[in-house]
């Protein structure tokens, strides 16, 4: 069954009871699964060196990790994407950064982190891709409404 989140059609794949409220558990389609581009993806695009993400979401401990949430859903995404999801939490919500901090900053950091878990400097066409897809799942996110 498909729902409706933010501007996206998402699958239902199941419910989950987090502190005594029952959710439902929709799965969010990473980079490499959504097809074409989502409909914020130029809006993202123009303001990649200036957004600053508003958090809208929420993000709830259980059992030592955080799950995002987005109304009454359950976000269930790629690991990639969720760690990206987190740094955004931390970066802007939590941590409040100084006005030269945007989210090219978070992408940055993001493939620092991949080059330093293969163990090798990324090329420039790897970073190009990887920059290009995190900026897919940024629109993604936004178009969820988790960002705005």
């Amino acid at each position: 069954m498909k729902v409706k989140v933010g501007n996206l059609e998402l699958e239902i794949v199941g419910e989950i009871d987090i502190g005594g409220k029952t959710y439902k558990v929709v799965e969010v389609p990473d980079s490499s699964e959504y097809k074409g581009f989502p409909p914020s993806w130029e809006t993202v695009k123009k303001s990649m060196l200036t957004w600053r993400p508003y958090f809208r979401g929420k993000m709830i401990e259980e059992e030592g990790r955080l799950i995002p949430l987005i109304d009454d859903y359950v976000l269930y995404m790629s690991k990639r994407m969720y760690e990206l999801l987190v740094n955004i939490y931390y970066t802007f919500k939590v941590n409040k950064p100084p006005l030269e901090v945007n989210i090219s900053t978070v992408i940055t950091q993001e493939i620092e982190k991949q080059e330093e878990a293969l163990g090798r400097t990324l090329t420039p066409e790897e970073k190009t891709q990887m920059y290009l897809d995190y900026s897919i799942d940024l629109a993604i996110l936004k178009d969820l409404g988790i960002l705005s």
